[in-house]
């Protein structure tokens, strides 16, 4: 099976981290394995007990995030990026994986593709 990277960089407000998390679904639509991986800003998408407003509460990324772990996505959040933003392990949604560059390395060496958004 193919495997496609995708790398967020941006935060849970942005419409590219909901695109990116919503192709990643996608791509598991036509089996292809996907594995995601949060920097800067985007290690905010796996934060636990988002509550944005009622009329956007199809952006909580926190959840769309679990349902995806749930599927079989690899999930990676930056552990330097997590440091930087005070953001502790026990603060991200079950299944997501604190990494360093290495892991993110290896991501990208088996993957087909890598997508950034």
């Amino acid at each position: 099976m193919d495997k496609v990277t995708v790398i967020l960089n941006e935060g849970p407000t942005t419409m590219r981290s909901w695109n990116g998390i919503r192709l990643a679904g996608g791509l598991l639509d036509v089996n292809i394995e996907v594995e995601i991986i949060l920097f800067d800003e985007a290690v905010f998408c796996a934060k636990k007990a988002q509550k944005p407003p009622e009329e956007l509460k199809g952006l909580n990324l926190a959840q769309k995030l679990s349902d995806l772990i749930k599927l079989g996505v690899k999930v990676l959040v930056c552990g330097s990026c997590c440091e930087l933003k005070g953001l502790k392990k026990d603060e991200l949604v079950e299944g997501a994986e604190i990494c360093c560059l290495t892991d993110v390395a290896n991501a990208i060496k088996t993957s087909k593709q890598t997508l950034v958004f």
